[in-house]
């Protein structure tokens, strides 16, 4: 298979890689996102869990209720405190990785961003997303699914 995104921390204690494009990239301005982060926002790839994997070490994860209401682990480097990736203990074939802790985050491409209510006046959002004052109505969850159904139907294809 060929490795298609790489990165890790900034002491690179850890390292990561997959094997497959993203599967939705979005920006959120919840609270919790901008704690976890540090940011005024946190950028987010989705991408299926069984096609990441931490080829050094593993991050430590903070367990949080996030903005949504739903349990969240956040992935962080236990020696420079880098962030790298967050999942739902409730869908674990879905990973959340920081792009900035990619090898080149230049191909980062959100599509929407979220949670608009909670962003911070001083910050400017990006031009050319779609916009959602809180949980996303459509582009999410919908290409998420999307996605596992293909994924589910190639396998009854091929079975």
């Amino acid at each position: 298979m060929t490795v298609l995104l790489t990165g890790g921390c900034a002491c690179e204690n850890i390292r990561y890689e997959c094997t497959e494009e993203p599967i939705v990239q979005l920006i959120c301005h919840c609270r919790d996102c901008q704690r976890a982060t540090g940011r005024a926002f946190a950028p987010a790839m989705f991408v299926a869990g069984d096609k990441f994997r931490y080829s050094k070490s593993t991050p430590s994860f903070h367990e949080v209720v996030g903005g949504s209401g739903r349990l969240v682990h956040r992935g962080f480097c236990g020696k420079c405190g880098g962030f790298i990736s967050s999942h739902w203990p409730a869908n674990p074939h879905i990973l959340i990785v920081s792009p900035i802790s990619l090898d080149d985050p230049s191909g980062f491409r959100p599509a929407t961003e979220i949670w608009l209510s909670h962003a911070q006046p001083w910050h400017p959002v990006h031009p050319g997303t779609a916009k959602f004052e809180g949980p996303p109505l459509s582009g999410v969850k919908d290409k998420l699914d999307g996605y596992f159904a293909k994924r589910a139907g190639s396998r009854a294809a091929t079975s």
